[in-house]
């Protein structure tokens, strides 16, 4: 099960820090999720777990564990991933986490400047059973009246 939270961009910077992408490795396969994944009926679609995500993925649903089903961007999809952020190192950050979710996503999102008002961060990391070993946020961007739509925001 991953830990997330949704903040709205309304008040984020329209120059994002900007990031080198390396390309995606090839992961081992993950474990099976503890609980079974939502699964989407869209013709296209296909289960990654989140290690896999590059930039513009669109997902259809939001994921519940760290297994993310990738949809094609033109068809309804609720939220597309931007990039990733590693916690630092230490302690668990328990009554932090949302606050440092918060400040390794927003400066690290390359949203459309056209859509920058019409979206909100969607972020999942790690529980603390997954501390320490696992300490990547994974920041998405989403609608902000939460409904699907369709179309790419992230540049």
């Amino acid at each position: 099960m991953a830990l997330s939270l949704l903040i709205p961009l309304a008040g984020c910077a329209s120059e994002p820090a900007r990031s080198a992408s390396a390309p995606a490795a090839e992961a081992a396969p993950a474990p099976a999720p503890e609980t079974p994944p939502q699964q989407s009926a869209v013709p296209g679609a296909q289960e990654f777990h989140a290690t896999e995500l590059r930039p513009g993925d669109c997902v259809e649903p939001l994921p519940q564990t760290f297994m993310v089903t990738v949809v094609p961007c033109d068809v309804p999809h609720s939220a597309e991933f931007a990039t990733t952020y590693i916690l630092p190192e230490g302690p668990y950050p328990a009554a932090d986490m949302t606050r440092l979710m918060e400040n390794g996503c927003l400066p690290r999102l390359r949203i459309k400047e056209s859509k920058a008002g019409k979206v909100s961060l969607w972020a999942f990391g790690p529980t603390p059973d997954d501390w320490p070993r696992h300490r990547t946020v994974y920041c998405m961007a989403m609608p902000s009246d939460g409904r699907p739509s369709t179309g790419r925001v992230v540049k």
